[in-house]
């Protein structure tokens, strides 16, 4: 799913942009765990005409920059491709006790080149699978 799509999908009133309560909506189904505080806070920083609301392109390149983050913080080694051991080390590390074979799982299904790992947009395509 693109995050157009997404973007879409929580445009409840479909006006092309988010309001406060319509970003938390969104926020809160990606990471549960948000303060409203720090949802506020994202808000007016992605907020970045001042508006008071968020446009699709304020939202896509904000999330956008939220995934090369999150997927650089996977890649351990750097390479560009996320592999089963980097992901177990990593949410291992957040707390996480599942094996390297359930990783290895979650990998092989968004693994659409067949690699053995997951670049960007596989792993774009993986997150976006839990939730759509």
């Amino acid at each position: 799913m693109s995050l157009e799509k997404i973007f879409k999908h929580f445009d409840k009133n479909n006006d092309g942009m988010f309001s406060l309560d319509e970003f938390s909506d969104a926020v809160l189904n990606f990471f549960p765990n948000f303060s409203q505080e720090s949802i506020e806070k994202r808000f007016k920083y992605i907020d970045v005409n001042g508006n008071g609301q968020i446009n699709a392109n304020e939202f896509v390149s904000w999330f956008d920059e939220v995934l090369k983050r999150s997927f650089a913080a996977c890649d351990v080694d750097g390479d560009g491709k996320i592999t089963a051991k980097e992901l177990h080390f990593v949410m291992t590390t957040i707390g996480k006790t599942y094996t390297e074979e359930i990783y290895a799982k979650q990998i092989q299904t968004a693994d659409t080149d067949s690699d053995g790992c997951l670049n960007y947009e596989e792993f774009k395509a993986m997150l976006f699978n839990d939730f759509f």
